[in-house]
């Protein structure tokens, strides 16, 4: 009967999966698919919404407000072609968008500034770059500004090249009054840690799969701030906040969770003020939530081998080869595995939960000798490891998910699919969909693609979960 029941109502209501059209714009973008490209971006002063799209010969720029209604549009030649991407963008106090072209190495920078009013380029600046005894970081957008990190190759150093209405400025990013140390606090240098641990950028209000919360250096892009985590030591957390205002650098350190052995792998997650940490070997796993600011422990738990985790919401799973995933048995497993791996875990707040995705990864690439790995399983005893590192070479990931609420108590609610999961089916069954751009706006995500059946640029709404339209 409750069956029943359910289907009556589902059938008076739309389950919406996250195929909302926003907008369409007819746009034809000519051959020569190595200057394609389609960059969504929003002003984060007005929350009006743009659109770049490019190809060899033309650049159209698509204004809309924070309702989504096209309030401008503007096509000119583009840049010349020396400088193929379009690699960022700022907007100055007119709301005018300002795009940074460059070559692929980013060596060499363009800077046009555009007046969608008057649809006119107000001025083009060039700049050369070049990176000496440097290597790129990343690049990112904060506060209407583009930003390019590097690091000094033989200095404990970093510089910070900082694009905003045109104009570039530079700011060295000095560590050298810091110290860096191992588990057995032996000093290392910063730039001997990142040749081992390079720096993996994290998104900040978006889903960060699994292999990206495994890595052991972190940076993670917040209000007028930068936040740059260490994982290296496996007894600590080491973290540098940058204040992009006054480029002053504090650092903090935060225990992680010890396990009895004093022995085994960890890692670390920051999201929305808190230090997420995880600890773990053969015979137990240990889980901390920790206070950024006072250091102090929220949560904490502690599972050993024979326990069932009770904080997880799905099995263990392990998944090879791009495989289907498979259900390990119990925690023993789960932790043998782990040991194998790159541990790590990620965090993600989704709008009726905090997701947690613990486990760890490989990319099929050892990082140690094949024989040694299989020799460590077969004394450890662990077979079934022993059996998969001498027969598969692929890519492994071993997890499970954790769901808790706001005030990070454990939920027993069931996750429903995120934004990303409906994004990605969508690419994937439809095969139209070409130079995809995705930014989180507001609570939700937009798709900026070309249809290349069409001939024409769309924009798609993808939320997390479901969306109901009640027809009663």
């Amino acid at each position: 009967m409750k069956k029943i029941i359910l289907f009556l109502i589902l059938s008076q209501c739309n389950l919406l999966f996250s195929q909302t059209i926003l907008a369409t714009y007819p746009l034809e973008l000519k051959k020569s698919k190595e200057y394609k490209q389609i960059v969504n971006a929003e002003n984060t002063s007005t929350h009006d919404v743009f659109v770049f799209a490019s190809d060899k010969e033309t650049v159209t720029i698509l204004k809309y407000n924070s309702a989504l209604f096209l309030t401008h549009q503007y096509s000119l030649p583009r840049p010349d072609l020396t400088y193929k991407l379009i690699t960022g963008y700022s907007f100055n106090a007119e709301g005018n968008p300002t795009l940074y072209w460059s070559s692929e190495d980013l060596k060499k920078v363009m800077a046009v500034q555009y007046d969608l009013n008057s649809k006119t380029t107000v001025a083009i600046l060039n700049y050369d770059l070049p990176f000496h005894k440097e290597s790129i970081v990343c690049q990112f957008q904060e506060n209407n500004t583009f930003y390019i990190l590097s690091e000094k190759d033989s200095e404990q150093k970093m510089v910070l090249y900082i694009f905003k209405d045109g104009k570039k400025e530079e700011k060295i990013l000095d560590f050298t009054s810091f110290k860096f140390q191992n588990k057995n606090t032996e000093l290392l240098t910063m730039n001997q840690i990142l040749e081992v641990c390079p720096i993996e950028k994290m998104e900040t209000n978006q889903f960060n799969p699994l292999f990206k919360g495994t890595q052991k250096t972190k940076l993670y892009v917040l209000k007028n701030r930068l936040l740059l985590t260490f994982d290296h030591n496996f007894k600590e957390t080491q973290t540098f906040d940058i204040d992009l205002t006054t480029f002053l650098i504090q650092e903090k350190r935060f225990l992680k969770p010890a396990t009895k052995k004093q022995t085994g792998v960890s890692n670390s997650f920051y999201h929305e003020k808190k230090m997420y940490q995880i600890t773990a070997n053969e015979d137990e796993l240990l889980f901390e939530i920790k206070e950024y600011q006072s250091g102090e422990s929220i949560k904490s738990f502690t599972v050993s081998k024979t326990d069932t985790i009770s904080f997880k919401n799905s099995p263990l799973w392990i998944q090879m080869n791009g495989q289907k995933p498979r259900e390990l048995k119990n925690t023993a497993k789960f932790l043998q595995r782990l040991l194998f791996l790159n541990v790590g875990l990620s965090v993600y707040k989704t709008p009726k939960a905090i997701l947690i995705t613990l486990g760890g990864t490989n990319d099929g690439q050892s990082n140690y000798d094949l024989s040694t790995g299989i020799n460590a399983a077969i004394s450890g005893n662990f077979t079934d490891v022993a059996y998969d590192l001498l027969n598969y070479s692929g890519p492994t990931t071993v997890y499970f998910e954790s769901v808790f609420d706001k005030k990070l108590e454990h939920s027993t609610q069931e996750q429903d699919p995120l934004a990303v999961d409906f994004i990605s089916r969508f690419e994937k069954e439809h095969s139209e969909v070409s130079l995809p751009s995705i930014i989180r706006f507001k609570n939700y995500y937009i798709l900026g693609y070309y249809d290349s059946y069409a001939k024409q640029y769309t924009m798609r709404k993808f939320t997390d979960g479901f969306e109901r339209l009640n027809t009663f």
